[in-house]
């Protein structure tokens, strides 16, 4: 199939990218030589307490070192780097413009990282007061078929060669912060494990190639109804 480069609105609200690496040197210290090699432009704190599934893990940011610029913030866990939009998605042009930015002063002098083994890419859109099963080649069915579920959660794991993906669906949940609005979302999360290097052009690569499955499995699932609505460039 043909896949957009763009759609508008793309209604993308969250975006991750996470990198596993192995280092030779403790946690503390991997820190250190990345804010370092970090140019001025990237500003230190911490993340306040939160937990967040990436990769089809449960992560527990309470604490967690964390870099910012203008564009991303940067996560530092132990073993894993997460890069994450500040607020609205800037296009996949820049944000692996930015990842790789970082990652490029991450291996300057004294690069704490000895070899890349894993990388993954999460994308959360949502869709405010909207039925999931219109827009997406989606129906939520179980054992009593005279009974309508129009609020529901679905999840979904799956393979496809070396990729694995979580596909997640919610329909017409309410969230407390928006005043009680229904909101759908599309979540997934695509995982390539097949990665051991440790060049930048090589973790690139891997990242792309999550990317890219990700952008593929969201536009297969799209009616294509839908998607003319939303104004295809391609």
């Amino acid at each position: 199939m043909d896949i957009p480069k763009s759609i508008s609105p793309d209604r993308i609200v969250d975006a991750f990218v996470e990198v596993r690496y192995d280092s030779h040197l403790p946690f503390e210290i991997v820190v250190g030589t990345i804010f370092q090699n970090l140019d001025e432009s990237y500003i230190y704190t911490n993340a306040p307490s939160k937990n967040l599934p990436v990769g089809g893990l449960n992560l527990s940011l309470g604490g967690t070192p964390l870099f910012y610029n203008d564009k991303i913030k940067i996560m530092l866990l132990d073993n894993s780097i997460l890069f994450n939009i500040l607020s609205s998605y800037i296009g996949w042009k820049e944000y692996i413009y930015q990842i790789k930015k970082v990652l490029s002063q991450i291996a300057g002098v004294n690069s704490p990282i000895k070899n890349y083994r894993r990388a993954s890419v999460r994308y959360i859109s949502e869709y405010p007061e909207m039925n999931i099963h219109d827009s997406f080649k989606f129906n939520f069915s179980f054992g009593l078929p005279h009974v309508k579920s129009d609020v529901y959660t679905f999840r979904s794991e799956f393979q496809e060669e070396d990729l694995k993906i979580f596909l997640n669906f919610q329909n017409n949940v309410k969230i407390k912060s928006t005043g009680d609005k229904k909101i759908s979302t599309v979540d997934i999360d695509v995982l390539n494990e097949n990665v051991s290097g440790n060049s930048i052009e090589y973790i690139l690569e891997a990242i792309s190639t999550a990317h890219d499955k990700q952008k593929e499995v969201f536009f297969s699932i799209m009616k294509e109804e839908y998607l003319k609505t939303l104004k295809p460039i391609y």
